[in-house]
């Protein structure tokens, strides 16, 4: 890519204003999308991105901020999608009209395996290229409409293409954006890194009356994250690993994939299990709860985590009980059909495929 290359940054919520801070304090002309008006017209009005945390304090001009996505799309180098999963089929859907040939689609976090390239595939690009990460490069909140906290970037972003033979040439053109990219064979190796989906449902799961008593008006991870909560997640954790090694994956355990990422401390590593992780986590020590259910640890975590885990799991012919049981429980809590809306195997195109043809999917893409 050019020294200062043209970024369309395509959500503008806590990851897009993250990203655009990011890349506008590093020379790039970042253009920023949202699909709400209520979103974008203070961040237009303000005309940029206020920051604190590890790019210091200050304010970031963007010029272009807008609600209209072939004005953020028109001559950039890439379209990084910067937006919650369950936004990945609509987000796909509104790029693929101005999506150029030599743009390259990248969506942080990209753990919804086919569901971006098959969307594009649906609507005309007949063998799309995109690709993702297993997380969002930040860990980042908005604390007011213009305003981005940024508390930690990722110094092991996992990173694959779609179909995989293009990831070191993907990789290669997108470093200068993300330094921290790390190639991993497929998307498969995206997706089982989502940590989010084994700590997040249960620990809200868990902790349902003292969020709707107080609001959630405590320290989700810190305070949420007991001992008996952490047993939760570590089972989880088994059953996510499980199901990645039977699609040839190597999963790291959650203590080495937070340490990795420096999300917890060479405490939280050695100890090994969720409840060590969290209370040697100092990124996460004072995020407090969700303030109700209604909440992307439910309503993102579960349908675009937790799901797919299961779903692979079942055509890998691996058991999932504890995965299925947090599905079922908040999904009945919720009154979601978190299952029927999430990533399921139809939703992915691969009903009817066992874990070897699914393995040659995301190598080969739509050959």
């Amino acid at each position: 890519m050019k020294p200062n290359p043209v970024v369309a940054v395509v959500g503008a919520g806590n990851g897009g204003c993250a990203a655009a801070v990011d890349l506008a304090l590093r020379g790039c002309e970042v253009r920023l999308y949202g699909r709400s008006p209520s979103t974008v017209q203070p961040l237009r009005e303000r005309g940029g991105v206020e920051h604190e945390g590890i790019f210091g304090e200050g304010f970031v001009p963007i010029e272009v901020i807008t609600n209209d996505v072939r004005e953020a799309m028109s001559g950039a180098g890439a379209v990084i999608i910067m937006a919650p999963a369950q936004a990945h089929e609509g987000i796909a859907a509104a790029v693929a009209p101005h999506l150029e040939k030599r743009q390259i689609c990248f969506a942080a976090p990209g753990h919804t395996l086919t569901l971006v390239p098959g969307t594009l595939r649906r609507l005309g690009h007949a063998r799309p290229v995109t690709c993702g990460s297993s997380t969002l490069p930040y860990i980042c909140r908005k604390t007011s409409a213009t305003r981005v906290r940024v508390s930690r970037a990722s110094a092991k972003l996992r990173f694959a293409a779609f179909p995989a033979y293009r990831t070191a040439e993907l990789a290669e053109r997108l470093r200068p954006l993300f330094p921290s990219l790390f190639p991993v064979p497929t998307l498969l190796d995206t997706l089982f890194p989502y940590t989010n989906a084994i700590h997040h449902p249960p620990a809200l799961l868990c902790n349902i009356g003292r969020v709707e008593s107080t609001g959630g008006d405590y320290c989700h991870y810190y305070e949420g994250i007991t001992p008996s909560v952490g047993a939760l997640i570590d089972r989880l954790d088994e059953e996510r690993r499980a199901i990645g090694a039977a699609y040839g994956c190597s999963v790291d355990r959650l203590s080495e994939h937070f340490f990795q990422m420096g999300y917890t401390d060479a405490n939280g590593r050695a100890g090994g299990t969720a409840y060590a992780v969290f209370h040697n986590s100092e990124p996460n020590r004072w995020i407090k709860a969700p303030s109700s259910i209604d909440h992307r640890f439910f309503n993102e975590d579960i349908p675009f985590g937790l799901v797919p885990f299961s779903e692979l799991g079942g055509l890998a012919g691996v058991p999932t009980p504890v995965t299925d049981a947090v599905i079922l429980l908040a999904s009945t809590i919720a009154g979601k059909p978190y299952r029927e809306t999430g990533l399921n195997a139809r939703k992915l195109g691969m009903q009817g495929l066992d874990a070897p043809r699914v393995r040659r999917l995301v190598e080969d893409g739509y050959a």
